[in-house]
């Protein structure tokens, strides 16, 4: 577990996804039955402190998309919920409309961007001269095309 505590002084090449992964491996393993027995205490005393330490972390990130807004939002309810009392819970329920707000946002942003790129295309298929298609030749074009590749 000490590279573990050396990991998570790495801020600058951290990011929110990988500290992300990091964060869920930890709390997979703080529910592992093999963990919650007492003769593991001392290995999930130094779990938890190391989850806290990542849930900081957090902190010092910037997000590079809504995604990871999204991811930091979920950490936040978390330790909300672990350490919050029954009559605060209206800031799960802030961090949930923010949540969903931010998804609202990002799904509004992306349509009005493909809207606004499907509008600017060149209408390159309407801007062709038309082609004739063979059936719609006239008559004398067939008995003359016809007369010229019978003589070859």
């Amino acid at each position: 577990m000490a590279e573990s505590q050396n990991m998570s002084g790495l801020e600058g090449t951290q990011s929110v996804s990988a500290l992300g992964l990091r964060w869920a491996a930890l709390r997979g393993m703080l529910n592992s039955p093999l963990i919650t027995v007492e003769d593991q205490r001392p290995l999930r005393d130094e779990l938890l402190r190391e989850l806290a330490a990542i849930e900081k972390d957090f902190g010092d990130l910037h997000s590079r998309n809504t995604m990871e807004i999204s991811a930091k939002l979920d950490i936040a309810k978390s330790a909300l919920r672990e350490r919050i009392q029954s009559s605060e819970s209206w800031l799960l329920d802030l961090i949930d409309s923010i949540q969903s707000d931010l998804h609202n946002v990002h799904a509004k942003a992306q349509s009005t961007t493909s809207s606004t790129v499907s509008a600017n295309r060149s209408p390159a298929n309407l801007s062709r001269p038309q082609q004739q298609r063979p059936d719609e030749t006239t008559p004398s074009t067939t008995s003359t095309e016809a007369a010229t590749s019978s003589a070859a």
